[in-house]
């Protein structure tokens, strides 16, 4: 199976090829030499190579250059055009000179599918050797290039990489718009199955999108197919995407475990790369375990196999796991050493995510070393960059579900076009007898009948997600007064039902007036959308975050103790401290107090719990604010 983007560029095979798209100048086999080559390059570019393993993949790659015939300039273009994205490449510098090459000639054969085939993997190098942005726009010319449609299995799999590059950067909703135009090229390439590389890399976009119960549907059940195939690599692959999936959804636990399963299904299968990628994982979950030590030195072995397959793309990760390991020893020191090693890498590849991580990990180090003022700075980049990936999740996920709606819709109207032609002809054939006419009629009812309930169910979901929106704050993003009343309401019946604890914060934000009357109504509701934001961030997805007045909030806290949602809330306080407005007004800073309240017992109503934290907050309010009282 081709190998994913950045997981293993090398190893990608770099396009599809129609013998029909070559150029005019080109001259029809007549020997059992050229016959062979011609056959070896269909294999190598065709349908066949979306399920080729890398080994075998780079076996015909050598099979090919044995059979080149000598002197023959169309041939030795096409050859150059595929032979780029071998992974004899060990240094991606002699990869890139070998694709300009290859593109030159192309351009000179005026062939322009070798010419896109080079130019993707010129894209791929510049990727390796300059970070994943540089690539961006090598690969979108290809996709230029190939908008006549010469070749629809080359167009699906730029668009498919185009797709791994956005997804890679947090675009995930235009991702899924080329990861649909590549499945779309793939039908038009005449490959009517699932194409699996595209499936794993849908799957990884729902990963980073925050949309785990859907990405592990994806990952367990092609682990499972690929293991029924006997395509270890693409067992590999997947398990180790499902491992990531549980580190990001805060079960180290389980990542550690699935990572290893993919350990020793890479090593079972001399699958060098994966074995490295998986170890990066165990070393990663190994230190949010607390194990530093045995992360060090998974680290070590991991570090030794890039370094043997002279592949340097994961030193980022290797550079912060390394001083992540060193600060859970205590040697934060030698920890700042590795991250500023690793900070130029992370930027130059542009992973936000990964960035976020890294200011972090450097703030905890320093506050460790008693620098205090660096730290904060540090905290200060982590939660900016914090409160922007957040936003630009919630963005994404709205934009797939417009995104999924206008897909949908234009599916919709296909079918009723394409029904509508149906009954023409169903009409026309009527005309000849009129025992198939009633049949006609029948058949004609019956669809007519499943279009009905389907325009039916899709007004239904339609009108419930617009019911959604009106319970939410058009100012904040929060829920309203309704939606937050009737979240607590079922959270309670759940904690009541269950006998779990569940907790109710109250916040006001003080002196908001003030800072109306000061700075004027649109800097009120830039500091409310401000601390809204921070405080969804210190938020569980599962903490609903409401607001029921001009400055009021309310936070529902299941499955939280009082003690428990004593400590959110001090987290809350704290975030709202941390907030600035030099734009407003340097010296501006932002309150808040909190009042917090456990339900007490089984028949407590919702709203007296409500006023329960009400009376809290209102002793907060006359204890000099700034602070939680329960």
């Amino acid at each position: 199976m081709k190998a994913g983007l950045l997981a293993a560029l090398l190893a990608w095979p770099l396009a599809a090829f129609a013998t029909t798209a070559w150029h005019a100048g080109a001259v029809e086999p007549t020997s059992t030499r050229a016959a062979a080559f011609d056959a070896t390059l269909q294999k190598v570019v065709g349908p066949e190579s979306l399920e080729t393993s890398t080994a075998a993949y780079d076996a015909d790659l050598e099979r090919l250059r044995a059979l080149l015939p000598a002197g023959d300039i169309a041939r030795e273009v096409r050859f150059r055009s595929v032979y780029c994205g071998s992974t004899k490449w060990k240094d991606p510098k002699q990869g890139l000179a070998y694709s300009d090459e290859a593109l030159k000639r192309a351009r000179d054969a005026r062939d322009a599918v070798s010419e896109a085939r080079s130019m993707l993997c010129r894209a791929t190098y510049i990727m390796l050797i300059s970070g994943s942005q540089r690539g961006l726009p090598e690969v979108e010319k290809v996709i230029a290039l190939l908008g006549d449609g010469q070749d629809q299995q080359l167009l699906a799999e730029a668009l498919e990489l185009r797709g791994d590059i956005l997804s890679l950067l947090g675009e995930q909703a235009k991702a899924m718009l080329d990861f649909q135009r590549a499945r779309a090229a793939y039908r038009g390439a005449g490959i009517d199955k699932e194409v699996e590389p595209l499936m794993l890399s849908i799957a990884v976009a729902y990963r980073r999108m925050g949309d785990w119960p859907q990405a592990q549907r994806h990952f367990t059940a092609a682990a499972k197919r690929m293991q029924d195939k006997g395509d270890w690599e693409s067992v590999a692959t997947n398990l180790i995407q499902l491992g990531f999936l549980h580190g990001e959804s805060g079960a180290p636990d389980k990542a550690l475990a699935v990572f290893r399963e993919a350990e020793r299904v890479a090593i079972d299968h001399d699958d060098a790369f994966s074995v490295n990628a998986a170890r990066l994982g165990i070393a990663e979950s190994q230190v949010a375990l607390g194990q530093p030590d045995t992360a060090m030195a998974t680290l070590q072995m991991a570090r030794s196999g890039f370094a043997a397959a002279h592949d340097n793309a994961s030193e980022d990760m290797l550079l912060m796991l390394t001083g992540q390991a060193l600060a859970r020893q205590g040697r934060h020191q030698e920890a700042l050493l590795r991250y500023r090693e690793a900070l130029p890498l992370v930027q130059q590849d542009g992973n936000e995510r990964y960035l976020a991580m890294l200011f972090k990990a450097q703030a905890a180090s320093k506050e460790a070393l008693g620098q205090a003022q660096a730290a904060l700075a540090d905290y200060k980049s982590y939660n900016d960059l914090q409160m922007k990936l957040q936003g630009k999740m919630r963005l994404e996920q709205s934009r797939m579900l417009e995104y999924e709606y206008e897909i949908r819709r234009r599916d919709f109207e296909n079918r009723q076009l394409r029904a509508e032609a149906e009954v023409k002809q169903q009409e026309v054939a009527a005309l000849e007898a009129v025992r198939r006419w009633q049949w006609l009629a029948i058949a004609l009812g019956l669809l007519l009948v499943a279009l009905l309930a389907s325009m039916a169910w899709r007004q239904w979901r339609r009108s419930r997600r617009l019911r959604d929106l009106t319970l939410l704050d058009p100012l904040t993003g929060a829920a309203n007064r309704p939606g937050i009343e009737r979240e607590a309401s079922r959270a309670l019946n759940a904690a009541q039902q269950s006998g779990t604890p569940l907790s109710l914060l109250m916040l006001d934000l003080d002196h908001f007036k003030a800072i109306n009357d000061r700075y004027g109504h649109a800097a009120g509701d830039k500091v409310l959308r401000a601390t809204t934001a921070a405080w969804q961030a210190q938020l569980r997805g599962r903490d609903p975050l409401g607001r029921v007045g001009g400055e009021e909030f309310v936070v529902v806290c299941p499955d939280t103790s009082l003690e428990q949602a004593l400590v959110v809330a001090n987290r809350l306080r704290e975030a709202a401290n941390l907030l600035r407005f030099d734009d407003i007004d340097p010296a501006l800073r932002v309150s808040v107090s909190i009042g917090a309240a456990q339900s007490r017992k089984a028949e407590e109503s919702c709203d007296a719990l409500l006023d329960r934290a009400d009376a809290a907050l209102y002793r907060a309010k006359q204890q000099g604010r700034d602070r939680v009282e329960s």
